[in-house]
């Protein structure tokens, strides 16, 4: 008897282990519109923001591949509030004490908020990578498919605030 509760118990506490790994398993993603207070309330430091499209081939690719890596989800996890935001997202969209609407551009086009944070050089493009301060303040925007490696550095330039010092392109050089 003494054995069996022995084993009882073991088994028990891998289970549990198991369910605490698995837990961390995938990207804790938040809406959005609650992702400055998630960032406040749980103490990070940063706001990572996807931004994509459902036609987007280099989005999908981007959540097959990169966000999927348990190096990236663990340290995005860590230190990242992290918010998936649909680009095209025809419903208004309250963030940071604003509301903000699609905007029809051409055939397509696009939520404002969107383009306020992830336009570089007055486009946007798909995939974009946001970085935002806990209190939600653009500090960068990465345009393009980034693979396990660049994204990995560029949560890695954020998290040991090497963003105050240099661009992200010295730091990426190492200089």
């Amino acid at each position: 008897m003494k054995k069996l509760l022995q084993y009882s118990l073991t088994a028990f506490f891998v289970s549990a282990s198991l369910i605490a790994v698995a837990a961390d398993a995938d990207i804790k993603w938040t809406p959005i519109e609650k992702s400055v207070a998630e960032a406040k309330a749980a103490n990070k430091k940063f706001i990572l923001i996807n931004l994509y499209t459902d036609w987007c081939g280099w989005c999908k690719k981007m959540e097959e591949n990169t966000f999927s890596e348990p190096s990236v989800i663990e340290a995005m996890n860590k230190t990242f509030v992290s918010a998936k935001f649909n680009a095209e997202t025809a419903t208004p969209v309250e963030f940071n004490g604003k509301s903000y609407t699609f905007v029809k551009n051409g055939a397509r086009g696009a939520n404002q908020l969107a383009m306020d944070l992830g336009s570089v050089g007055g486009k946007l493009g798909y995939p974009t990578l946001v970085i935002l301060d806990t209190n939600g303040n653009k500090l960068q925007a990465f345009p393009g498919f980034k693979d396990i490696e660049t994204l990995t550095v560029i949560l890695q330039y954020f998290e040991s605030e090497s963003y105050k010092k240099m661009d992200f392109q010295q730091y990426q050089s190492g200089q």
